[in-house]
């Protein structure tokens, strides 16, 4: 043996040493330990070692990866940071490890009963308490689902924008902004972009419970499961937290309509490395589609049991074929096939307009109104924003008859079924105080963009001017956990809570709401 394969898929660790040729496999153990991110017993090997091979460059690297799995950047930092290697595979972990390092420097933590949260001390610690409540309903409800329970704590990362997670990812800030990725499961932790960098936030307690299923996944088959299995099971089991079945949002069903109409499909391989990578936000929502909808045809086929079953397969070196064959009597190009015969029996509805929503980011955390510029480029016809902005000037100025026939017009202008249109169409009817006219045109656009917060915040207002409380109290809790940062949203709900005598739940919103001060 030449070279010693440690750290990070496919990365290369130095020329061996000496004792290279009596104790490789040694190292390499450890390693797939890591790669698994079973780091209880990584540790004892790595222990073991450290008697024989103390101050080697390689034992130096091994412990210096398992406190970066560990969470631990300063120590991680103090092993690679004297190893000195034109490597470009341990240069690039020596990066990784000092953005970390750098990006995490001001966090604090809280934590839970099975996770430990860490954040940026301030207004982001908003998010904990939500985030405990769906992380821990998540351990127990996926853990029955897939017969798994980490034994150690989980580390979640709350990143205060896309630009420190993009330098601790390997996402660039394209791939976030292309694919809509605000949230990672890697280097056995989860990491996610703060909904208070985002205008309206975003469905980020699903895609917790997402990011938490592909961290079973790996812990439990020890990195063994192909990613597009990886990416249908989360997609398919998210929900699941809340009670919820929803596998396929109605974007998704549209665009798998749409490919498997046209023929045009994501293949398998194509998914490789990362569906983030993929080329547009509708191929990343096709791809999300596909996997899902794979996944629900075979707990059809064989029951919910055939999840944990397929990952115990996957762990035990049964290849993914062979367990296909094992569970389901197919190779992996029938059960594809088979899989498309069962989707286009399914007839999934296309709904003409529907369209994937690109993420608004904020230029910086403090702003606090949408962005005109940002809002006006959602819009995709050229004429529908001239007549949008004309609506808005009219509105301004409380022409609102005059401003609802811009409106009106722009939305005949447009192929899309826009809900910043919709939104600002049926503000304007509640300000006129037509609640007749406002309500179908919200509830219409909310089963098309059921995480729109303008939407829910819309509809929680109208019910609230309608003295309709309890209504407006599911609306505004719903805007709540997409987005915690819209003051107006706690006010709202303070005040609804006070109306229905909910003291215990309008303290807890009246102490979220002070972190935002």
């Amino acid at each position: 043996m030449t070279l010693v394969k440690i750290l990070l898929a496919g990365f290369i660790l130095l020329s061996s040493p000496v004792w290279a040729a009596s104790a490789p496999s040694t190292f390499r153990q450890a390693n797939e330990l890591l790669n698994g991110w079973n780091l209880s017993k990584a540790e004892s090997l790595i222990d073991s070692l450290s008697k024989d091979h103390s101050g080697s460059a390689e034992l130096a690297l091994l412990k210096s990866r398992l406190d970066f799995f560990k969470g631990d950047y300063e120590s991680a930092w103090k092993y690679i940071e004297p190893i000195k290697t034109n490597d470009p595979s341990i240069e690039s972990l020596r990066h990784l490890i000092g953005q970390t390092k750098q990006a995490t420097g001001s966090f604090v933590s809280k934590e839970s009963e099975h996770f430990i949260f860490r954040f940026e001390n301030g207004s982001d610690e908003i998010l904990i308490h939500h985030a405990k409540e769906a992380l821990e309903k998540s351990y127990e409800v996926l853990g029955k689902i897939l017969n798994f329970y980490p034994d150690q704590k989980i580390i979640v990362e709350f990143y205060p924008s896309r630009e420190p997670f993009s330098k601790v990812s390997p996402l660039t800030l394209k791939d976030i902004m292309t694919s809509g990725t605000v949230a990672l499961c890697k280097y056995n932790r989860l990491m996610a972009i703060s909904p208070g960098s985002l205008l309206r936030g975003y469905n980020w307690l699903d895609t917790l419970s997402h990011e938490y299923v592909h961290y079973l996944l790996t812990q439990k088959s020890g990195n063994k499961v192909p990613l597009w299995l990886h990416e249908g099971l989360a997609k398919f089991l998210e929900t699941r937290w809340r009670g919820a079945k929803e596998p396929l949002t109605p974007l998704m069903e549209t665009v798998l309509a749409k490919g498997l109409k046209e023929d045009y499909l994501i293949g398998l391989d194509q998914m490789m490395p990362s569906l983030a990578k993929l080329k547009t936000a509708e191929d990343v929502q096709l791809a999300y589609a596909e996997v899902a909808s794979m996944v629900e045809y075979m707990v059809e086929q064989k029951g919910e049991t055939v999840i944990s079953s397929l990952v115990e397969d996957l762990r035990d070196d049964i290849s993914i074929t062979k367990t296909l064959q094992k569970r389901f009597g197919q190779s992996l190009k029938d059960f594809q096939d088979s899989w498309k015969k069962y989707a286009l029996k399914r007839e999934f509805k296309i709904i003409p307009g529907i369209t994937a929503l690109r993420f608004n980011f904020k230029k910086d955390r403090n702003q606090s109104k949408e962005d005109k510029k940002q809002e006006y480029a959602e819009i995709q016809s050229k004429q529908a924003r001239d007549l949008t902005f004309l609506g808005d000037v009219l509105k301004s100025r409380s022409f609102l008859k005059a401003a609802i026939l811009e409106y009106e017009k722009a939305i005949e202008k447009t192929k899309s079924l826009s809900p910043v249109l919709h939104n600002k169409l049926a503000q304007t009817f509640m300000l006129k105080k037509d609640y007749e006219k406002a309500e179908p045109l919200l509830k219409e656009n909310l089963k098309y963009y059921p995480t729109f917060h303008t939407t829910l915040v819309n509809l929680g207002e109208l019910h609230f001017q309608k003295d309709a409380k309890e209504k407006s109290r599911v609306y505004f809790e719903k805007a709540f956990k997409i987005n915690p940062f819209n003051p107006f949203v706690h006010s709202r709900l303070i005040s609804v809570y006070k109306t229905l005598g909910l003291d215990k739940e309008k303290e807890l919103q009246v102490q979220l709401f002070r972190y935002l001060e």
